[in-house]
């Protein structure tokens, strides 16, 4: 748009439409100030059918955030969503069984006293997440009203007014102080001093002149210094972050994703699963019980006549009731007290393994946020996403600082023997002299005429046309090209002959030599002295001199050198030379002009950093809005792209990726290693792209309008403290310090994190399937047995809790030691993709699972059935030693899973001793407790206390877990995870 009359109207009331507003930066402030009837002085008329016409024309300022697009449930709805669980149904037909034998064994009080016990704690801890997400989604609620009643000062009508943010319309002139939050989309008009949090690398931390005040802000960008004046131009729903989070919840529900991490869905899929197998199983039980009772044996719903009840039955049954699982002990009718016990035991397990992360989980992944703040100075916010970073499959990188390029530093020059360190003095062409000028234009002149087409001269060609205003275009336009030469491939080595379009025909001729500068210095015969503007002959001493320093430089920089030849040579003196061959390039006499380093603009770190996720097997992609020759240098320099790899349909221009069809772009995002000229919703497609294709992605970005992206991705890591607010809402980690080698701390220890969920799962699955085994075998087979259940609900609870917390410590404290802090062991460590494709519970854990609950099922059966004899003890002290045994087993394999921890990483003498004192420290302490329930238990129900002599037996039996495990790992040693 280059007036005001291009400025089409699309509706009745102003002669600038929403989709034109969209791209404000297309039109100048005079003629935005024209289209929205407004201006600096006096800003909008504001009266009432001033505002009725904006808002009818652009929309009002509502807030809106991203869970705004999201249906919300009522609480009945959440409650009504959670009976419709095929869990819930199993767990209420064992309730409703239970109750019927009940209401027969025991009379109807009694029953229902029973059922309501074991049914409704259960049923609230099962769907605590229903009422804990139906106020969290209140509280959002009330934020987001919160902001709408934030004050802010507008122009209208030659004053200066408080309004409610919500109440901004397109057209406003907004007044902003330093702490106040932008409330709508709009132009910069005015600045004093000024400083946005924004986080965008082009005018971050920037103070503009007035002449240059013309950039976009968007919506809950902060000011944090200074003052400032803006034109809004975009609220409500038309706000960039609005329509871009719209396309973030348009994509989840089109792929039917949910607000959680692979890793949850896989963990919820195994939960539901063992869920449906544990109610199913004692559903059956139930029935069987209902058939013996009613048709069967009816003698069997016969009461007994019951003990009177003790001191110790009666705390019994507060301690069961406290703990929501109640079973009754010797005086009551056996096999009821052993199928309430055994409802209430599933119910056990269906508590310790339902509804998303349990408590252990939940502290495995606590503990490694909490170290990554401590030691890397890495917040996150979504806690899943600590585990989340060892699923990644391919990183896209935005534009961060880490990304810019410093055109002034990405060369050094030589002229002669003189390093120019002030290249804007060399480039200044009112202070050179004659010759210096000759010899820049001239310089100029070899670097875009003599071309090959090598990758290194894009860095080379964008340091000249950046610094030095040279136009490759303008240069082929002055010159023609006679003959080029690429004399040494590999050494770059090329010359080119060419006339120059102003100059008199039949006068001269130029000839350019570039490449490796020994190669070109041994063409010469004099060079260019810029000390005082002569040309100086090159003897074989000043050629010795020119080496060593060429050496020195190559060698302390470990960078690419192009050196530059020159020779004019007049037209007549090639006549003859002609005649026979046309095409020869002088290849000696020449002046050598000067050396140009190319140095790396990009730090040590980076380079590393992705290399190690390439080197691990992440793709790792470029998407910037700098053009398509910038993109390319920037890959290239970062090691995204590689020289000798296949180019081809590895750079694009986003507006080819965003004009292809669906099917195509996602068929050809895999391929891309860099996209340039980015807008954010460019960028949001390609993240939705790689997904749709089953690629895992973690997104990075440090910019306000890089949000969108992050939340769309697996795992979003934002750089930098800016956007606070906005980064808690969509972003999954902030690495405080725009330290870009922490993306692989986040890497190793999800990874870890990751080893840490697989042994927690499994001492779960092997402590909660042993238990029901042998309970259920019990009961199927010897169900009128005056052998009492071998662990009861509440013991079953206190395992539970031990391996939960003490044990998910342990884990954690040893990952946290072991964890290698160099970042080039990433690449050491093994991970399996939960939630894509591959089962969480893998073939060694399968193992490991299956020996473990055999071994365990075992022991507890046959000191059950022979322990009496055997151990030589009464039923009472046998019962406890049962349980102490049980727990000691759980015990040695939290041991075995420390070892083998780490027996995979090589760690430091010191560390060794470190996890020892740990190990002891941990073991000692669910010692401790065991020793004081039972001295506890011993004075209020019917356990006994465990002498030196018993404490011996039930380690060394529990001991055998360690030979066992070793053995079977042994002979099962070709099981490998899929």
């Amino acid at each position: 748009m280059t007036n005001e009359n291009t400025i089409n109207s699309n509706n009745n009331y102003f002669s600038i439409s929403i989709e034109e507003l969209s791209n404000p930066q297309s039109f100048t402030l005079q003629q935005l100030f024209h289209a929205l009837e407004t201006n600096t002085s006096s800003g909008i008329l504001g009266d009432p059918i001033d505002l009725y016409r904006r808002r009818k024309s652009f929309g009002s300022n509502n807030n809106f955030s991203s869970s705004s697009f999201v249906k919300k449930k009522s609480f009945r709805e959440l409650i009504l969503e959670a009976f419709k669980e095929s869990t819930f149904i199993l767990l209420f037909c064992c309730v409703a069984l239970s109750l019927v034998i009940g209401i027969k064994r025991n009379g109807l009080q009694e029953a229902l006293f029973d059922c309501v016990i074991i049914f409704l704690p259960i049923f609230f801890v099962l769907n605590f997440s229903v009422t804990f997400r139906f106020f969290k989604e209140r509280w959002i609620s009330r934020r987001r009203l919160s902001r709408k009643k934030k004050v802010i000062r507008v122009f209208r009508h030659q004053q200066i007014l408080q309004i409610p943010s919500s109440e901004v319309v397109v057209g406003d002139i907004v007044l902003l102080e330093c702490g106040d939050h932008v409330p709508a989309d709009g132009i910069l008009i005015q600045g004093i001093s000024y400083k946005f949090d924004d986080g965008s690398t082009s005018h971050h931390d920037l103070v503009l002149p007035r002449e240059q005040l013309h950039h976009v802000l968007f919506n809950r960008t902060k000011l944090v210094e200074g003052s400032c004046r803006i034109l809004v131009t975009s609220v409500g729903e038309n706000k960039e972050r609005i329509k871009l989070m719209k396309c973030v919840t348009s994509f989840q529900n089109n792929n039917n994703e949910c607000n959680y991490s692979n890793i949850q869905k896989s963990i919820d899929e195994m939960s539901s699963f063992l869920d449906k197998l544990s109610l199913s199983l004692s559903l059956i039980i139930l029935v069987v019980e209902v058939f013996r009772c009613f048709l069967w044996n009816k003698s069997w719903c016969c009461d007994n006549d019951r003990d009177p009840k003790g001191m110790k039955n009666m705390m019994e049954d507060i301690i069961n009731e406290a703990t929501k699982y109640m079973r009754r002990k010797r005086g009551e009718n056996y096999v009821t007290n052993k199928v309430n016990g055994f409802v209430a035991m599933v119910c056990i397990l269906v508590f310790s393994l339902k509804d998303r992360l349990s408590l252990g989980m939940l502290i495995v992944l606590l503990y490694a946020s909490k170290d990554m703040k401590k030691n890397d100075q890495i917040i996150v916010h979504n806690l899943p996403s600590c585990a989340n970073g060892a699923l990644v499959t391919t990183l896209c990188l935005s534009k961060t600082s880490h990304f810019v390029v410093n055109h002034s530093t990405l060369a050094d020059l030589w002229i002669g023997f003189e390093k120019i360190n002030d290249l804007s003095v060399f480039s200044d062409e009112a202070r050179d002299s004659d010759s210096t000028k000759e010899v820049r234009n001239t310089l100029l002149e070899g670097i875009f005429m003599n071309i090959i087409g090598h990758v290194d001269e894009d860095a080379l060609l964008i340091w000249a046309e950046k610094l030095f205003g040279g136009n490759i275009e303008q240069f082929h336009g002055s010159c023609s090209i006679l003959n080029c030469e690429n004399y040494y491939p590999k050494k770059g080595l090329c010359g080119v002959l060419l006339k120059r379009n102003k100059e008199e025909i039949g006068e001269f001729l130029h000839v350019h030599w570039k490449g490796e500068p020994k190669l070109v210095l041994s063409m010469c015969s004099n060079y260019y002295d810029i000390n005082n503007g002569t040309m100086q002959t090159l003897d074989e001493e000043k050629r010795e001199l020119f080496n060593q320093k060429i050496a020195s430089v190559v060698v302390c920089n470990e960078v690419h050198c192009y050196g530059f030849g020159y020779k004019q040579v007049v037209r007549s003196s090639l006549e003859e030379e002609e005649k026979e061959n046309s095409t020869i390039i002088a290849k000696d006499g020449l002046s050598f002009l000067g050396i140009v380093v190319l140095k790396n603009p990009f730090s040590s770190e980076l380079r590393r950093t992705i290399k190690v996720c390439r080197k691990s097997g992440i793709e790792v992609k470029l998407m910037v809005d700098d053009d398509l020759n910038t993109s390319r240098l920037m890959a290239i320099n970062s090691g995204i792209l590689r020289i000798e790899e296949d180019l081809q349909g590895s750079i694009i221009e986003a507006i080819e990726f965003r004009k292809s069809p669906k099917e195509t772009q996602i068929n050809m995002c895999h391929k891309i290693k860099v996209m340039s000229n980015c807008s954010p919703a460019d960028k949001l497609l390609l993240v939705n792209c790689l997904k749709i294709r089953g690629g895992h992605v973690a997104a990075t970005g440090s910019s306000i309008r890089d949000l969108p992206s992050l939340k769309e991705a697996d795992v979003g890591i934002f750089f930098g403290k800016n956007c606070v607010d906005l980064v808690k809402e969509d972003a999954d980690i902030t690495i405080v310090e725009s330290n870009f080698g922490k993306i692989l701390d986040i890497l190793i220890l999800a990874r870890y994190v990751c080893i840490n969920l697989e042994k927690f799962i499994q001492l779960q699955l092997i402590l909660n399937i042993s238990a029901f085994t042998s309970n259920f075998i019990l009961l199927i087979f010897n169900p009128i047995s005056d052998q009492d259940q071998q662990l009861t609900p509440f013991q079953l609870l206190w395992v539970n809790l031990l391996i939960e917390v003490l044990g998910a410590l342990y884990l954690s404290i040893i990952t946290s030691i072991i964890r290698p802090r160099e970042s080039n062991l990433v690449d050491q460590i093994t991970l399996n993709f939960y939630g894509t494709g591959a089962p969480i519970v893998t073939n060694n854990m399968l193992r490991n699972i299956v020996v473990h609950s055999m071994l365990q099922v075992t022991l507890l059966l046959m000191l059950t059935m022979k322990g009496k004899s055997f151990l030589r003890v009464n039923e009472g002290l046998l019962s406890t030693m049962i349980f102490n045994i049980y727990v000691l087993c759980q015990v040695f394999l939290l041991i075995i899973s420390a070892i083998e921890m780490i027996t995979k990483t090589r760690i430091s003498k010191g560390r060794k001793w470190l996890l020892f004192i740990v190990s002891c420290v941990i073991i000692g302490i669910i010692i401790v407790l065991q020793v004081i329930l039972f001295q506890i238990m011993s004075k209020i129900d019917h356990w006994k206390k465990l002498e030196f002599k018993q404490w011996s037996i039930c380690i060394g039996i529990a001991a055998i877990s360690l030979p066992i495990h070793f053995a079977a790992k042994i002979i099962f040693s070709p099981c490998k995870d899929s």
